[in-house]
């Protein structure tokens, strides 16, 4: 049955239920419903006043509504077992006018009002039973849930939990009868990541190309593969396989078909432990050669072959490594303790001479280092990769800056440009660039297909 209609049935009720005389009820209801309006009245300003009941509420209310007595009337349908027990008399009537004293004329008014309530309940129990679905006993027992917010742990909370998790030996102390999985995985400190490329150019001239020029197709591939450790707890371990090959074919050259203008194999790896806040001490060891041997344009001389030169670096300091947003990353490492090995494995006399190892196929020499790597994403998809290091013996100087801009248009399509400075005054001047002296410099644009795993 629809509440309203139901309303309508108990309001019905409180009118019309168990009354002997409807001259002397109607005197006596005058009187009494003049009261009860008395009694609304006063309970809504108390609402209002001492209880924080929102205005808008008592305004779209009727009296029915915010009167207390009226709540087993319009709130949830309940069958309440005093209203049964009460009216199955059927000799009830309205209290008289001055029955009581007037000490007690409040309480009687109460218990008035109740029972009128409880037989027009009962009316309405026979009228429409369908329309109440519960029972005063179902109520009581039910479990109130706190209203009152949950606090947030504190970290001394925190750590008194941890230290109570120690002295738990056997989860049956804390739960009983309870079968209870547990599963203990352990937790893995490593990160894993790798980068592949494939980037390619290609520029093509007719024979009799007014201006002239060459045809030629350069390709070029690159492989990083990087994992590193990370036990949280001031022990890091970075390292980095970095290898590059890349070809160019050249119709200007008579001897060679092509010739390789990227190549080189780097390994680095530098343990970190924890200094203080941003501060690590770090060992830091590197090795790089090639995979080919390499030439010069119309030159059959081998200038740099795998192995040859292998350098090997075994340095020991600190490592400046703050904390970065957005993926960015930035190490600044201090090595004053350095060991550097050369080692030749080829019998090419050029390639002695070239690095100034004539006649001896080993070197070793002490000096002091520097590292600084930097990883900055400038814009979306735009990343700016460097690095710079610098090798002294205070005879010598060998340093390297590199730089690379890529640009992902997507997850397969990038761009690189690359640009790197050398300088190295260990090597015999006639080695040396005739317009840059000790330094060196190399560049290119490339296009293609980049994947990151």
């Amino acid at each position: 049955m629809d509440r309203h209609i139901l309303y309508g049935v108990l309001l019905t009720a409180l009118c019309v239920c168990g009354s002997p005389s409807k001259a002397q009820h109607s005197s006596d209801l005058s009187s009494y419903n003049q009261k009860a309006a008395a009694i609304v009245e006063r309970y809504k300003k108390e609402l209002l006043q001492g209880r924080g009941i929102e205005k808008k509420m008592m305004q779209d209310s009727v009296d029915v509504v915010v009167s207390p007595y009226m709540f087993k009337l319009l709130g949830p349908g309940v069958y309440y077992s005093s209203a049964l027990k009460k009216n199955f008399e059927l000799d009830y009537e309205l209290p008289t006018e001055g029955a009581k004293e007037v000490a007690s004329r409040a309480m009687d008014e109460r218990n008035s009002i109740n029972t009128l309530i409880d037989k027009a309940l009962v009316n309405a129990y026979v009228g429409a039973p369908t329309a109440f679905r519960y029972s005063d006993s179902q109520i009581e027992s039910e479990v109130l849930v706190s209203s009152e917010p949950v606090a947030n742990a504190k970290p001394e909370d925190l750590e008194a939990i941890y230290k109570k998790a120690e002295e738990i030996k056997d989860v049956a102390e804390i739960v009983d009868d309870v079968e209870v999985e547990l599963q203990i995985e352990k937790p893995n400190f490593w990160t894993t990541k790798g980068q592949f490329k494939f980037q390619f150019l290609q520029n093509y001239v007719s024979e009799k190309w007014w201006r002239g020029g060459n045809n030629n197709v350069d390709l070029f591939t690159q492989l990083v593969l990087e994992a590193r450790y990370d036990n949280q707890k001031g022990i890091q371990w970075e390292n980095t396989l970095d290898m590059r090959l890349g070809f160019v074919t050249a119709s200007s050259d008579s001897i060679h078909r092509y010739l390789t203008n990227n190549d080189k194999i780097r390994l680095f790896s530098k343990l970190g432990i924890r200094a203080i806040k941003n501060w690590n001490y770090a060992l830091s060891t590197e090795a790089t050669t090639q995979f080919l041997p390499s030439y010069r344009s119309n030159d059959r001389r081998t200038f740099s072959n795998f192995l040859a030169p292998l350098d090997v670096f075994v340095s020991l300091g600190v490592d400046f490594k703050p904390s970065l947003k957005n993926g960015n990353t930035f190490s600044a490492a201090i090595l004053p303790l350095t060991y550097k090995v050369r080692y030749i494995g080829d019998k090419e006399e050029t390639i002695h001479n070239s690095y100034n190892m004539r006649g001896k196929d080993f070197q070793q020499d002490f000096g002091s280092r520097v590292e600084v790597n930097t990883k900055m994403t400038i814009v979306k998809n735009l990343t700016w990769k460097s690095r710079f290091y610098f090798f002294t013996t205070h005879e010598y100087v060998e340093s390297e800056f590199e730089n690379t801009f890529s640009f992902q248009f997507n997850k397969y399509i990038s761009c690189d440009v690359y640009t790197i400075w050398r300088f190295d005054d260990n090597r015999n001047k006639r080695y040396y660039d005739s317009t840059l002296g000790y330094f060196q410099f190399k560049e290119y644009f490339k296009l293609g297909l980049s994947y990151g795993f």
